[in-house]
């Protein structure tokens, strides 16, 4: 099966924020809204992307954002739930790890919305609000989310604070979900949503032109690791310090059956 995608040149977040640390709050303000009108998009068709964060979001040359990889996403008619473990622990939202611990029946699109905020606080502060490791437990990140108090910069606005109190709830039915909401918040509220899906503001960051947007050595390593049988990807997989699930499936066809 061949995929045909937009070229896309100017690297992904990941790759930025390990060069330059965390974002102005105005480039990552406009990141957030563009991630914002592609998951609402998918959400329109059912699909649930649940593998948001840096790695995934990619720049064109222009430095407009684009949400890509749909390797671990589903499809979830109404009323239904996802109920298998995946997704990228840093990102991934606590009824995952209660459908996994056996405290819920499933999840459903509201996840997503979780890892959005995940990566709009790690762009203004260059670190994720929860840290865990590849060796972190369910168990263990499933208290820290009900017990760990997420710290704010005190030069932080106030309105931004809320936005990310309200995206980073604990309690998914208290969490702010859906693009209608994120519009009629106090931080959100002045943007122009269909300017933004027109791409006529001029984004604060322009990728370079003339030379790569990636580290070279990685990706060589990403080809190699891909073009290696999937028995022994697994081993690797396993001790991948991105924390990257390891009962996840691993590609789009098991994404699809494990649902």
């Amino acid at each position: 099966m061949y995929m045909v995608s937009d070229l896309l040149l100017g690297g992904d977040l990941r790759y930025h924020l390990s060069q330059q640390g965390k974002f102005a709050e105005d480039r990552a303000k406009l990141y957030l809204c563009e991630i914002c009108l592609a998951v609402d998009y998918l959400h329109q068709m059912k699909i649930v992307h649940r593998d948001i964060k840096p790695e995934n979001i990619l720049l064109d040359e222009q430095g407009h954002a684009h949400l890509t990889d749909l390797n671990l996403a589903t499809q979830l008619e109404h009323d239904e739930l996802a109920t298998s473990y995946s997704g990228t622990r840093p990102y991934m939202a606590p009824e995952i790890y209660a459908t996994y611990l056996g405290m819920e029946d499933g999840y459903d699109s509201r996840v997503d919305w979780w890892a959005l905020g995940v990566c709009f606080y790690e762009m203004l502060r260059g670190r994720t609000p929860f840290e865990f490791s590849s060796r972190t437990k369910p168990e263990e990140a499933y208290v820290t989310f009900r017990e760990f108090q997420i710290t704010y910069p005190a030069h932080w606005p106030t309105d931004l604070i809320q936005f990310l109190n309200t995206t980073l709830k604990f309690e998914k039915d208290k969490r702010i979900v859906g693009l209608d909401a994120i519009k009629r918040h106090a931080y959100t509220e002045r943007i122009d949503f269909n300017s933004v899906y027109n791409r006529k503001p001029a984004p604060v960051f322009i990728p370079c032109k003339e030379g790569l947007n990636c580290d070279p050595m990685y990706e060589l390593e990403e080809r190699i690791l891909v073009s290696t049988p999937i028995h022994r990807r697994r081993n690797t997989n396993h001790n991948n310090s991105s924390g990257r699930s390891s009962s996840e499936p691993h590609n789009a066809a098991l994404a699809e059956v494990s649902k």
